[in-house]
């Protein structure tokens, strides 16, 4: 894939991400990531469910570097703009994080003919 479909793949994640943490939680992440990175997002939103509490998450993407490409596996470095809330069952914000650059290294990789996101790391 080049920059932009890779970009397209990480934005498809994180939109997705970002609904289902916000209390929408049907939503299908097999075409960009991998189950075991959907189950960590169905697990917190779980979490979250559990003590009434859900996220509002904005992230963009600033930039985007290809750290290593292979045939099979792709890491790349994004800076993205990011801001959350936590809020509350009354509807209270009970915590907020703003960081307007955020280094993310994420790891995308082929199965079959199909490019999935398979990791991420985040303040790298």
């Amino acid at each position: 894939p080049n920059n932009s479909q890779i970009k397209s793949l990480i934005e498809e994640w994180l939109l997705a991400k970002s609904i289902v943490l916000s209390g929408q939680e049907n939503q299908d992440f097999s075409k960009f990531a991998r189950p075991s990175l959907s189950n960590r997002v169905f697990q917190d939103r779980q979490e979250d469910k559990a003590s009434g509490d859900r996220q509002i998450i904005n992230a963009s993407i600033s930039s985007l570097e290809i750290l290593s490409q292979t045939s099979k596996r792709i890491a790349v470095k994004v800076q993205l703009n990011y801001k959350d809330q936590r809020i509350n069952a009354k509807g209270e914000i009970v915590s907020e994080t703003v960081i307007p650059s955020l280094n993310v290294r994420y790891i995308i990789g082929r199965d079959k003919n199909i490019w999935q996101l398979v990791d991420y790391v985040s303040g790298i």
